[in-house]
């Protein structure tokens, strides 16, 4: 994935005391909180990629056979956060929309429609619905992220201690996240981990249905996976180029944040969809120290109006993390001059160039500092017969990706200075509720 460095060392010859010179190869040296969580979100798309493609490819293939028979595809994963905030929900542009993730649904399967012999369920969490559709007949296919009681699970590590969804699942496609759910360990507080893998639960969606839309349009059941790899290349490809573009952007972001949070000012995240707010604020690994932005939403885009007093004021202290996730970027623009005229400093993570020509130039000209998130698709990267536009898209995975980067660059900063913020510690971890309960009044006292 990562270019390896050419570097020239110099050798002595003990004999003749003469130097001789030989290329070398070398990796860069770890340690970078940033650099290690883009590395380890590659590793868990190639494990995907590796292990549970040909898994997705069967259960594709029997969700087919079972829609052109007449029969339902239900999904109902739920949690984690940016799975119930809506990143595949009925209105996410690109969802092919056989099988929408409703949003607010945070317990997965509620047991409407109910479901039998001839439907297909996806589901992450064991549960009474879930075993019930199972026993009645229909052909159920579970994701396993960290948090799901499954084979990878440790006793007493997850929520559900008691059944398990491999129990209850005909096929069952793994993330592959580490059980505490974050891929990087601070210096600083070395008993929990930090940066997410929750996106993945997003990707194995995508996936999937990427891979039934197209069996549908070309009726094929053979049992390929070649969308669903067609997908998780191109991620893979505009992960790899991210890191290697932007590593070094990161880090300075990550400096100039801890500075600003130190001297008073607030991270707030913000996009024209929810669900990068919900996955950035709450989640295991995540930060306790982020802040919404509010704005008046019965307003046209134009007439976007932020607090002007009160805690939720926007400061010239502040830091806004902006991405853009809608067809065109017309809020995100509104936005962006809103938040020009309080003096914060601004991050926009959006596409420098777009597929339809629209510019955001006028966004690189508002944010302090840009990062390409490589994806200027309108709807998606798939062109599928019986669709207008090209389906399932990478931007809500890449603009998460970009954000954890981001956060592990100010992590590392604050430890340069001697502190470290306060992180959400996963409920299923053993005592992780205890944990979060224990340091939330240090967090509202210090605010980071």
């Amino acid at each position: 994935m990562f270019a390896a460095l050419l570097v020239t060392i110099s050798l002595c010859d003990c004999e003749d005391g003469e130097r001789e010179k030989r290329e070398d190869v070398y990796f860069p040296r770890l340690g970078n909180y940033a650099d290690l969580y883009l590395r380890g979100t590659y590793d868990v798309l190639h494990m995907i990629k590796t292990r549970e493609l040909g898994k997705i490819g069967q259960a594709a293939k029997i969700a087919t056979q079972q829609k052109l028979a007449g029969g339902r595809i239900v999904s109902g994963i739920g949690t984690p956060h940016i799975m119930y905030a809506g990143a595949c929900a009925a209105d996410m542009p690109g969802n092919p929309n056989i099988a929408p993730d409703p949003k607010n649904q945070y317990q997965g399967y509620t047991g409407e429609p109910a479901l039998g012999e001839g439907d297909f369920l996806i589901v992450a969490n064991p549960s009474k619905h879930v075993k019930r559709a199972h026993d009645n007949g229909c052909f159920v296919l579970g994701i396993g992220f960290p948090m799901t009681t499954n084979r990878y699970s440790p006793s007493n590590f997850n929520d559900h201690p008691d059944y398990f969804i491999e129990d209850m699942s005909d096929i069952f496609i793994y993330t592959w996240g580490p059980k505490e759910d974050g891929l990087v360990t601070p210096s600083l507080t070395p008993h929990l981990k930090i940066l997410p893998t929750s996106p993945m639960t997003v990707v194995a969606y995508w996936l999937i249905t990427a891979q039934i839309a197209h069996n549908l349009a070309y009726q094929n059941t053979s049992g390929t996976y070649e969308a669903a790899e067609t997908y998780i290349d191109t991620l893979m490809a505009r992960l790899e180029e991210f890191h290697a573009r932007y590593i070094d952007d990161i880090n300075r972001a990550g400096e100039i944040i801890a500075w600003r949070v130190l001297d008073g000012g607030r991270i707030r995240p913000w996009s024209g969809r929810d669900e990068f707010w919900i996955e950035a604020n709450g989640t295991a690994g995540g930060l306790m120290g982020v802040y919404p932005l509010y704005t008046s939403p019965d307003l046209p885009y134009a007439q976007i109006e932020l607090p002007d007093e009160g805690e939720d004021q926007l400061t010239s202290r502040d830091i806004v993390i902006l991405a853009t996730a809608d067809s065109t970027p017309v809020r995100e623009i509104a936005m962006a001059r809103k938040v020009r005229e309080t003096g914060a400093w601004m991050l926009g993570i959006y596409p420098f160039k777009r597929e339809d020509g629209i510019s955001t130039q006028p966004l690189q000209e508002l944010c302090d500092m840009s990062l390409d998130n490589l994806s200027g698709d309108i709807y998606g990267v798939l062109d599928i017969p019986g669709y207008p536009d090209k389906i399932i898209p990478t931007v809500t995975m890449m603009n998460n990706f970009a954000f954890w980067a981001v956060v592990g660059a100010y992590v590392q900063a604050m430890e340069r200075h001697g502190i470290t913020p306060y992180y959400w510690m996963s409920f299923h971890v053993p005592g992780g509720k205890a944990y979060d309960d224990s340091i939330r009044a240090f967090f509202l006292e210090r605010g980071y």
